[in-house]
């Protein structure tokens, strides 16, 4: 039996006569996404999303985003994907649609194969991001929506020039992001490393001779892509090991303080305070009161994550 094809929609939009740019803007906008739609759809242009209110979850091709107040898409032309709100739940995005066909042309009008390469590039992948991981494209984006919906005097000549703007702002974000993945498999092996010897003395010569390179570079690694010091990073792991032992066994302070690594009690509870703002006696006592602090300090918190 030949499986069942799964329902995919082509929603075409044709640029206004002399434009680059089809906003679809205003609080006509606002509405229950995804509501009675259990399919994907796809564009002939590249999509620009920006959420001001709401909670659900955007797909964008295989993969999966919660958005909420200030996430934002880009969405290349041809990729499936949808947005879903929260069941009985409304949410305020506005769409802005680009002819980037037509900005690379004219950015490239005696080199075509630069320019379909260019467009390569642009369209390899989606970006889900908020507006504060990305202010200055958010930025680009919120000045050429303005233009678009003021279309003050040489508004035309201005939306071309963020168009090239954002075509800059796009690659580095791209750029960007492989230089995190880069750095991030350099820094595994530290990673690693601390999670097998929390509970001893850790130097950060060590952490660094893990990742072989230099304990300089090291430091500035760690630091660019972890957003902290490899020594705060070590306490916070620590920190996250003596919460689990508080709650699951019946160890006292000071076992827990030497078997997560802390020299004595008064340096545990000086680095449990400084990291969950409550002292380890406290939080024992009504954990599950406090068990949302420590949602703020997740290992996995990279920078721009």
């Amino acid at each position: 039996m030949q499986k069942r094809k799964e329902k995919m929609e082509f929603r075409y939009y044709e640029m206004p006569k002399n434009e680059l740019v089809l906003a679809l803007t205003g609080e006509n906008w606002v509405r229950s996404y995804g509501e009675g739609i259990d399919y994907l759809h796809f564009h002939n242009f590249i999509e620009i999303g920006i959420c001001h209110y709401g909670l659900g979850e955007v797909v964008l091709g295989d993969k999966h985003y919660r958005f909420m107040e200030q996430s934002i898409v880009i969405i290349p032309p041809n990729l499936p994907h949808t947005t879903n709100c929260d069941p009985g739940t409304m949410a305020y995005w506005e769409w802005m649609y680009f002819d980037m066909e037509a900005v690379l042309d004219d950015m490239f009008s005696k080199d075509s194969l630069a320019a379909r390469k260019m467009k390569q590039h642009l369209y390899e992948r989606p970006f889900y991001f908020s507006s504060e991981d990305q202010p200055a494209m958010d930025h680009i984006l919120r000045m050429i929506k303005k233009e678009m919906e003021e279309k003050k005097y040489f508004y035309r000549e201005s939306v071309k020039g963020l168009l090239r703007t954002f075509i800059v702002e796009l690659l580095r974000m791209r750029d960007g992001e492989e230089q995190m993945k880069r750095k991030a498999v350099i820094i595994a092996p530290a990673i690693e490393y601390v999670e097998e010897h929390y509970s001893k003395p850790i130097k950060i010569s060590s952490m660094a001779k893990a990742c072989s390179i230099s304990e300089s570079h090291f430091r500035r690694l760690f630091l660019d892509h972890m957003n902290m010091k490899p020594l705060d990073y070590v306490n916070l792991v620590r920190v996250h090991k003596a919460c689990d032992m508080m709650q699951k066994t019946d160890y006292s302070m000071e076992e827990i303080a030497y078997k997560t690594g802390f020299e004595n009690i008064s340096t545990f509870n000086r680095n449990f305070k400084k990291i969950v703002e409550i002292t380890p006696y406290q939080w024992k006592k009504s954990s599950a009161n406090y068990e949302g602090k420590l949602l703020n300090y997740k290992i996995s918190a990279q920078k721009g994550w």
